[in-house]
């Protein structure tokens, strides 16, 4: 084996469900900052997004909805905005205004959390369980119902 796939092994390990989610520490759009290690104890559920991406402004409407829902269940909603990709912060800034977003939103200015989690097509949602492991990744734009029933097994 060479030495870039060792590398590249170590890098996959998000990837595995059942594995520690990497623990991360982003700016939100109000300048505070939060840790991903913040929410141990609850299940997190992190969706990653962009304001250009079609599919992840349908998938608003349904993040809002389950955010309302997830309240009773002790579930926290955190959006990570891939901002290395968008025109720049004031245009995420703004999108979550008018929205009104009822959930934090990261700033991943240096898409450095996006790398870490391998991002590769937007949107994209991990499903994190008290214990800070991942229990499933979901490719493509989610439902409220399906999130719920995700984070209730």
């Amino acid at each position: 084996m060479f030495i870039s796939e060792i590398v590249d092994a170590a890098e996959n390990r998000i990837m595995i469900e059942g594995e520690k989610a990497v623990d991360f520490t982003l700016k939100t759009v109000e300048g505070k900052a939060f840790n991903l290690s913040d929410y141990t104890g609850k299940i997190v559920v992190v969706n990653f997004w962009t304001t250009w991406c079609t599919y992840c402004q349908e998938e608003m409407e349904e993040l809002i909805k389950f955010r309302e829902e997830a309240k009773s269940l002790n579930v926290e909603l955190l959006g990570v905005n891939v901002t290395s990709s968008e025109q720049s912060e004031n245009v995420v800034i703004q999108f979550v205004k008018d929205l009104e977003l009822p959930f934090q939103v990261g700033l991943d200015v240096h898409g450095e959390v996006s790398k870490t989690y391998q991002i590769i097509g937007i949107p994209t949602t991990f499903i994190i369980d008290r214990k800070g492991i991942v229990k499933k990744k979901l490719l493509g734009p989610v439902t409220s119902d399906m999130l719920k029933e995700l984070v209730s097994q």
